[in-house]
């Protein structure tokens, strides 16, 4: 009987520890060796080095096409909110600027404060002015910008340790609960093993 219990903990031990070891390696070999490494006629290179230029591709397109498109990077910059304080701010800085610069002579003829018919015919004509600005600000921004572009090169000109970092940053958890899930499958096999040899 005491050999039975010894048995089946260095079944469930042994089992847990394999499980636990391969599913480590295997997650390591994801990113090890970065550089090709020939033995015999296989050469060997982690999976994320290998393909760093499609993830970089495939990434790029998920962000663009799903998280951050244009549209929405000018949205949050362009907000209707950020819009009315743009207008207060410039028809102010406008008004300021407008009334310094007429001459002191035309100024005798537009009444006891200039600066106020100024901001008069601002705010007026203003709101247009500026909408129309902020409109093609909004089409001409969105010609050259290119989220997609932006993300392949950062992503291109991360060498692949500071690549593996971010994917560490990402998915260290999960890679850690695949770790344990290892363990205890490993574990579990252990006693099943035990169980099988037990009854046949």
């Amino acid at each position: 009987m005491y050999d039975q219990i010894i048995r089946l903990v260095l079944l469930v031990l042994i089992g847990g520890l394999i499980g636990y070891l391969t599913n480590k390696v295997a997650i390591k070999m994801l990113f090890r060796p970065v550089n090709p490494v020939k033995i015999l006629f296989i050469t060997f290179q982690g999976v994320f080095p290998r393909r760093k230029d499609q993830m970089a591709v495939s990434l790029a397109n998920t962000i663009e096409t799903e998280l951050l498109s244009k549209d929405v990077i000018m949205d949050k910059i362009l907000s209707p909110e950020k819009i009315e304080k743009f207008k207060i701010i410039v028809k102010e800085s406008l008004s300021t600027k407008i009334t310094e610069m007429i001459p002191p002579m035309m100024r005798m003829f537009m009444g006891d404060n200039p600066e106020d018919m100024v901001r008069n015919l601002l705010d007026k004509e203003g709101d247009k002015i500026l909408e129309d600005l902020v409109e093609d600000l909004k089409n001409k921004g969105l010609e050259d910008l290119s989220v997609y572009e932006i993300v392949k090169e950062r992503i291109d000109n991360l060498d692949f340790v500071a690549f593996e970092k971010i994917i560490f940053g990402l998915m260290s958890s999960e890679l850690r609960f695949v770790e344990v899930i290892g363990l205890f499958l490993g574990a579990f096999i252990g006693l099943l093993q035990f169980v099988i040899t037990l009854f046949f």
